[in-house]
């Protein structure tokens, strides 16, 4: 399916990819992963951070992904899901989240300079 996705100019292979799926979600033809366990969101967010606690942080980083999915305004899930990026110093993932962070919570300041101070 990857291959009919087109790429343009300002975007990336997995920007694009993101966009693409953000929109067929909005056509109602794909829904972000259920896990039954999880009731609301607060139980996902719960769940990232003891899995952080444990050093799972690539379990982690799923989670909050889909708390950002579903409330894409949440400066808690990009302050964990940036902070988890440090833990593991995956500094183009953090700058990626950074960047999403600031045009979803613009009136977070502190995503602009923390993407200042990283860059």
């Amino acid at each position: 399916m990857s291959e009919e996705r087109k790429i343009g100019e300002n975007f990336d292979e997995k920007t694009a990819g993101d966009i693409f799926d953000k929109l067929r979600n909005v056509e109602g033809k794909l829904k972000p992963k259920k896990d039954g366990k999880f009731k609301n969101i607060s139980d996902l967010m719960n769940e990232a951070n003891y899995l952080k606690g444990l050093g799972k942080y690539d379990e982690a980083i799923e989670l909050y992904k889909q708390v950002i999915f579903t409330l894409p305004d949440s400066q808690k899930a990009y302050e964990a899901l940036i902070d988890t990026y440090q833990k593991q110093g995956d500094i183009d993932s953090e700058k990626d989240i950074l960047k999403k962070a600031i045009s979803n919570c613009k009136d977070n300041k502190n995503f602009k300079d923390r993407l200042d101070e990283i860059n």
